[in-house]
């Protein structure tokens, strides 16, 4: 008789050398010699890990035989938290379940980390910051001989107010000398509903709103480490005029009408002017020695 720790039990009898069995399906035994006997699983299954015993008797003797089956399963995910999308301040847990034998070890690692943030199926972020945002990888791992591993994904989407931070508040660049003057501002919003360019003059808070053309370009893209929200943009105005100069403000505003703004001045230069006269300066007075070298030079012959 055959059995093993599923509480099944599979019987063979034996009579003068042949075997009769009652197993059936996908688990069969048979007699390989006059003293070897075998039991096949055929495929085995996660389930037939257990204690198998073996009993043969005759009228003389009964021998017994325990064999414990330890079948190996690669590990699988079974359960993650699906993509989540959290306000800024609130707590957020991701849920990673795996099955597997052995039972694999559950850890994840933030997209970009080389290590992992959590060895455990939960992991949690107490007060979620916009900087938390991003794709996290559940890893299920095993080490049976050779490391066995099934991953999953999951991104947080972080709902936070917009903001708009610019590189310098004052720009000065010298008028009707062909320069262009250059504003660069970095942009946050989730989502991105609009980001727009306006220029305004004096204290009035009427603005133009301004887009890439023979006077202005405007170059935005997405942020090298950012993930769908962080825009740097560059305005540059060609060819600096004294109408140019006034206000330039870059606007945002999500999805959900929540906008933000920073601005730049653009200034006529104040310290260009006084270089410029020295340099006339000194050629002028470069030239009244070579004058007067020329008529000292005439006077002696």
């Amino acid at each position: 008789m055959f059995s093993t720790g599923q509480d099944r039990d599979f019987r063979i009898l034996a009579y003068g050398g042949s075997v009769r069995d009652t197993l059936s399906g996908r688990v069969s035994a048979r007699k390989e010699s006059e003293e070897v006997y075998e039991i096949v699983f055929r495929p085995v299954q996660e389930s037939d890990s257990g204690v198998v015993r073996c009993e043969l008797a005759n009228t003389e003797a009964q021998v017994r035989l325990e064999q414990t089956i330890n079948v190996l399963v690669p590990p699988s995910i079974t359960f993650i938290t699906p993509d989540i999308q959290v306000r800024a301040g609130d707590p957020v847990t991701l849920e990673c379940q795996a099955q597997g034998n052995p039972p694999p070890l559950l850890m994840w690692i933030r997209q970009g980390q080389e290590y992992p943030t959590s060895y455990s199926g939960l992991y949690t972020i107490e007060s979620v910051s916009r900087d938390d945002r991003g794709l996290y990888k559940c890893v299920a791992e095993q080490q049976t001989g050779q490391k066995l591993t099934a991953e999953n994904f999951v991104n947080i989407f972080v709902d936070f107010d917009p903001t708009v931070i610019c590189d310098q508040v004052i720009v000065e660049q010298v008028p009707n000398i062909n320069a262009d003057a250059e504003i660069t501002c970095l942009a946050e919003a989730y989502p991105m509903s609009v980001l727009k360019w306006e220029f305004s003059q004096g204290n009035t808070n009427v603005r133009r709103a301004i887009s890439s053309g023979a006077k202005y370009r405007i170059d935005t893209n997405i942020a090298s480490d950012s993930i769908d929200s962080r825009y740097g943009s560059r305005l540059i105005i060609k060819n600096v005029e004294p109408r140019d100069f006034g206000k330039y403000t870059l606007i945002v505003m999500d999805e959900s009408k929540r906008q933000a703004s920073a601005w730049t001045e653009l200034r006529p230069s104040s310290y260009i002017r006084p270089f410029n006269r020295a340099i006339s300066f000194f050629h002028l007075s470069t030239y009244v020695l070579i004058f007067f070298c020329l008529i000292m030079n005439a006077a002696f012959h």
